[in-house]
């Protein structure tokens, strides 16, 4: 991640603004303005659409950047401020785990042919797991529902 990211970063999660214009979306995710239209178009263009003009909330802006960015990324861009703007079940927690040997390689296969890390991969794959029990795990910790929804209601 680089420096500018970094301030893009903190202003989006930091200086939050109720709508952005297309322009400063662009700018903010590092994007050009016509993948960002694509990427509009592609989701639900009249939801980034105000009296004809390209209008995105701030939710709307977080949702593209958890996809440009890893949590780990936010983290980092954050600092001690990631604790005051993400929820708190949201921090990330270094586990250690043994594996077998062809679940590792595999695993690490997917995460390169996807052009990302270990830890992003199985952060992916992870929430899918996560949607499954999001019921459940509400009733055992509180605010399972709000860091999984995020930046969504």
């Amino acid at each position: 991640m680089t420096s500018v990211e970094a301030q893009h970063i903190r202003e989006l999660f930091l200086h939050r603004q109720p709508t952005y214009r297309l322009c400063e979306v662009a700018r903010l995710l590092g994007m050009t303005r016509g993948r960002l239209e694509r990427e509009a178009r592609a989701d639900h263009e009249d939801a980034y659409r105000a009296n004809g003009r390209w209008r995105f909330t701030w939710r709307q802006v977080a949702h593209l950047g958890f996809r440009q960015w890893s949590l780990a990324e936010l983290h980092e861009a954050l600092g001690c401020d990631a604790a005051a703007v993400l929820p708190p079940l949201l921090a990330l927690r270094t586990i250690t785990v043994r594996l077998p040997e062809y679940l590792v390689r595999a695993i690490e296969h997917s995460a390169v042919s996807n052009d990302t890390t270990v830890d992003d991969w199985l952060h992916h794959e992870l929430v899918d797991f996560a949607s499954t029990v999001v019921d459940q795990m509400e009733c055992v910790a509180k605010g399972f529902r709000q860091a999984y929804l995020f930046p969504g209601d």
